[in-house]
């Protein structure tokens, strides 16, 4: 299948199955970055039904690898079937389980991290992927402002407190200037985007 009618296809499926993907006015900006960043090895936390990974492996470099992890088995199951008619499909390896468990048993270093797992995890997960960046390695962060929450004078509902806590957290680590030089984009619900300082 083209790769154009898999995306449409999945766009359409996660529309009717309520399944969030990236959103249109972010996509645009995703691409922009991984083009402009054509990571050889790309570490994915929150494959869902595989729409932002066969993002990347387009716009990655040339046979990049892409190592991406998904905790939903029903979610997993659709990025298999996706990704399996895809001319990607020998690129890219798919995790089924726990992101803080399977970045654990992770070899090597990554060139690009796309974090768009639970929110509440994004800080903890660094922390296990750190070891694993390259230098100036990349990580981009989805949904960093969380409904406009996390800046700013908007007071987060109680069932949302924690999340947003650890979100500031999050950002607290990759806004530390001897660490990271982060940017972050206000489309959609925001995205961070740091190069890391580390491994010179």
């Amino acid at each position: 299948m083209e790769i154009k009618e898999i995306l449409n296809e999945q766009r359409i499926y996660a529309v009717l199955n309520k399944v969030p993907i990236l959103r249109e006015s972010e996509v645009h900006l995703f691409e922009e970055l991984i083009g402009l960043y054509r990571p050889n090895r790309v570490l994915e936390v929150g494959t869902a039904i595989g729409y932002s990974t066969l993002l990347l492996a387009k716009h990655a470099a040339p046979d990049a690898e892409i190592v991406s992890i998904e905790l939903d088995e029903k979610r997993h199951g659709m990025a298999q079937y996706y990704i399996g008619q895809s001319p990607y499909k020998d690129n890219i390896t798919l995790h089924l389980g726990d992101a803080n468990e399977v970045l654990t048993s992770l070899t090597g270093h990554f060139d690009l991290v796309f974090l768009d797992g639970p929110k509440g995890q994004y800080g903890r997960q660094l922390e296990l992927i750190l070891p694993h960046l390259s230098p100036q390695a990349v990580v981009l962060a989805d949904n960093v402002l969380f409904r406009g929450y996390v800046r700013g004078d908007k007071e987060a509902p109680h069932r949302y407190k924690t999340i947003v806590k650890r979100l500031r957290e999050f950002l607290a680590v990759v806004e530390d200037k001897t660490k990271f030089n982060t940017t972050i984009y206000p489309l959609g619900d925001g995205m961070s985007v740091s190069i890391w300082k580390g491994n010179k």
